[in-house]
């Protein structure tokens, strides 16, 4: 990490939300007079004026490094930018005009100026996706942009088929992601993602839409909820992840994943009985369509004036078809506590658990499991015709149909045996 004194003005839109500082690797962050919406995040109060970080808890840059790329993406970006994956400041300092969420970090003398957007073509975007994970996917643009999460993503602005890439702190509306660039791996990725999102719609949860383009390499598209448009002006809504709402270090997103990361969250919601339902609700989700990787930054929360509310749910995939030798039930838990680790070792009481510390009650735990069983194969089964009958390159069907029905006649139909078997007879 660099030392020195270093600062940055953050923006929401067009207003100064305030001062971002490092001082030999300390953080503060010092509202602006007139910024009175809302606090940035519970750890991060306006009560407070300034927040300084200490040694060991650093609620400031905690929250703002939650802003960043992880992993391979994140390095991938430093090098771009030929920084240390490790100097945070000097990342949002590099790649601020478009963060997660709404807010953008610039240089103290600068301020928002929308500029242009530019058409990117499908041509462009085929050729950047080839170079991964060689070459940032905003390599090229007429903008330095940032996302948080570990895959490599471009937030872009998509109208009546055209992708545009946003110019200086124009807020994008959409994000992209290409398949995962180890496709040996973690193949087919684009429409795993694009069928769990559709599938959650169908069983009744709030997602963005979603679409999937080829241009001809198949690209999962996203709406952006963080965005809101009135009387054609488009602006950031303000939208935390679950560390950044409990004051945590990003590297903490799978350790606190515990019963009592739940209860905390429910506490600082505006709606407690919904935010409970909802959250019990994505939690037998997931177990179904075997996302394992539902960790606490794939969790988000829209910031109000009048109080905290869940946001739609994204990310959405099923992860456990990437076990090796189709041992899905190996596949690590993101929700781990007492001896269960691995999606097979979950049974009734892991499940009450959970639901306990959301105050769900067994009758309700009940309904909920065969309600939501029911609703995913279905629902899959509708999918899954539905893609059929899509036109596109032979080859490439075969193949994400292959994948989608091992998905849904394998990973699904053995979690719904499971869960069903929880049920009382």
């Amino acid at each position: 990490m660099s030392g020195g004194d270093r600062s940055l003005a953050v923006w929401c839109n067009t207003e100064l939300v305030g001062m971002l500082r490092e001082t030999n690797n300390l953080w503060a962050f010092e509202y602006a007079q007139d910024w009175s919406a809302f606090d940035l995040a519970p750890g991060l109060p306006r009560t407070e004026q300034v927040i300084v970080d200490g040694a060991s808890t650093r609620p400031v840059q905690w929250f703002f490094d939650n802003l960043l790329p992880e992993e391979g993406a994140r390095t991938l970006l430093a090098n771009d930018a030929k920084l240390d994956d490790a100097d945070a400041f000097g990342l949002l300092a590099h790649f601020g005009a478009e963060s997660a969420g709404a807010l953008t970090l610039l240089a103290p003398a600068e301020h928002p100026s929308t500029g242009t957007r530019r058409e990117l073509s499908y041509e462009e975007l085929s050729r950047r996706i080839r170079y991964l994970p060689d070459i940032p996917l905003s390599q090229g643009g007429s903008k330095r942009m940032s996302l948080a999460g570990a895959q490599h993503k471009l937030p872009v602005i998509y109208e009546k088929g055209v992708l545009y890439e946003p110019g200086h702190t124009m807020p994008s509306t959409h994000i992209l992601k290409p398949n995962h660039s180890k496709p040996e791996d973690y193949g087919h990725t684009a429409i795993n993602e694009y069928f769990m999102m559709r599938l959650a719609r169908l069983c009744g949860f709030d997602v963005p839409a979603v679409e999937l383009i080829r241009v001809p390499e198949p690209v999962y598209l996203v709406r952006r909820f963080d965005r809101e448009e009135a009387k054609g002006v488009l602006s950031r809504l303000h939208t935390i992840d679950a560390c950044q709402l409990l004051g945590i270090d990003r590297i903490y997103k799978y350790v606190r994943g515990v019963p009592g990361s739940l209860a905390s969250i429910v506490d600082k919601c505006r709606t407690p009985a919904s935010t409970r339902a909802g959250l019990f609700r994505w939690l037998m989700f997931n177990l179904l369509i075997g996302n394992t990787d539902n960790h606490l930054k794939n969790l988000s929360f829209m910031m109000r004036r009048d109080g905290i509310l869940l946001a739609p749910h994204y990310d959405l995939l099923c992860t456990a078809i990437y076990e090796k030798d189709n041992q899905w039930l190996n596949a690590p838990l993101s929700w781990r506590f007492e001896h269960y680790v691995s999606l097979g070792d979950i049974d009734r009481h892991y499940i009450e658990v959970l639901a306990g510390a959301l105050k769900i009650s067994p009758p309700m735990i009940d309904r909920t499991i065969r309600s939501m069983v029911d609703a995913v194969l279905s629902s899959a089964d509708r999918l899954l015709a539905e893609i059929e009958q899509q036109e596109y390159d032979g080859i490439t069907k075969s193949g994400d149909l292959h994948f989608l029905r091992r998905c849904r006649y394998g990973v699904m139909v053995d979690m719904a045996d499971r869960l069903k078997g929880m049920l009382p007879g």
